[in-house]
């Protein structure tokens, strides 16, 4: 079949020779494929070595209970739980990767700071892909409702579903930036991943990260992804990363899960290749994902630090709490 490659015409290209996304038939291909042995994941079904551990780890994210950064003019970062954060950055407020609920066989482990309606009128909504811990619709519904103003930025195709909710949307393919308000530059980056929200669905529509920039800072938001050379692709285009904002959790078993999501050790890895001043972890604590231990990422990431291996500075935030930048 023959592969096409897809962007959108009406935004510029920031890396050099890039024809855009490749695609075969309806679906988005990764750069670096990558394969799971069915040997591999039928073992991961049956025998999980941390069971015992997984079922009595008593670990709970702390949640601070706060609206005030919304009204707040400060810059800063405010983890809501999962890979879903409010950012203002030289006063544009943005929201990324919203899941503010529980789902079937997975409950929400830790509360959102606040109401909903308190921080839904943001500047820009994020969304990395479309897989329901990252586009959950009764989030996005909740967002949607009312509100004329949040502008949602997303992957080639993810108006497949935002269209549902709102007019107010821009798709990107990989290495294009947004038109968006002169005080801020987001663009849409790689990510190793795929996409998924219904049966028949999977890969039809892109997955990715971000870099946002203004009022002097870059944070980069990594959405989901597994390990890949796209960080040192980043890395070139973008030398310098204040904040890295990293997935650590539901990375075991590393055979299956690591085609899918990076490790504490491999988080690090990526922050020190984007030469991040500060790494922020995201993506563990909040729903029972994996097979290990709710707190084990969080656990796996300190100790790391402990023994000098980030470059930078290790922030992990409580839910609700106001990173100042």
């Amino acid at each position: 079949m023959e592969i096409k490659y897809l962007s959108n015409p009406d935004l510029p290209f920031i890396k050099r020779k890039w024809k855009g996304n490749p695609t075969k038939g309806k679906s988005f291909l990764n750069e670096q494929p990558s394969r799971i042995s069915m040997l591999s994941f039928a073992k991961s079904r049956l025998h999980n070595p941390q069971k015992e551990e997984r079922k009595n780890d008593t670990f709970q994210v702390v949640c601070n209970q706060n609206s005030d950064f919304v009204n707040s003019d400060e810059d800063m970062i405010v983890w809501l739980g999962h890979a879903s954060f409010f950012i203002r950055l030289g006063g544009v407020t943005i929201l990324t990767d919203p899941s503010y609920f529980g789902f079937p066989m997975r409950p929400r482990k830790v509360s959102i700071p606040c109401e909903i309606d308190a921080f839904k009128f943001a500047d820009y909504l994020l969304i990395s892909h479309l897989h329901h811990d990252h586009a959950d619709t009764r989030s996005i519904r909740k967002i949607f409702k009312g509100n004329q103003k949040t502008k949602a930025l997303i992957p080639l195709k993810g108006s497949s579903l935002l269209k549902y909710f709102t007019k107010n949307y821009q798709e990107a393919g990989w290495f294009q930036q947004y038109q968006t308000k002169s005080d801020i530059e987001i663009y849409f980056l790689p990510s190793s991943h795929w996409s998924r929200m219904h049966i028949f669905d999977g890969n039809s529509t892109l997955w990715g990260s971000f870099i946002i920039r203004g009022n002097g800072k870059t944070i980069y938001f990594g959405g989901d992804t597994a390990w890949g050379n796209h960080f040192e692709e980043i890395s070139k285009l973008f030398p310098q990363v204040d904040y890295a904002l990293l997935p650590i959790g539901a990375y075991k078993p590393t055979a299956i899960a690591g085609a899918a999501h990076i490790s504490p050790d491999e988080a690090v890895k990526a922050a020190n290749i984007l030469g991040a001043e500060s790494l922020i972890p995201m993506h563990y604590g909040t729903y029972l994902m994996g097979q290990e231990p709710l707190g084990d990422p969080l656990r796996r990431i300190c100790r790391i630090n402990e023994n000098g291996k980030i470059d930078g500075n290790l922030n992990c935030l409580n839910v609700g709490e106001e990173f100042l930048i």
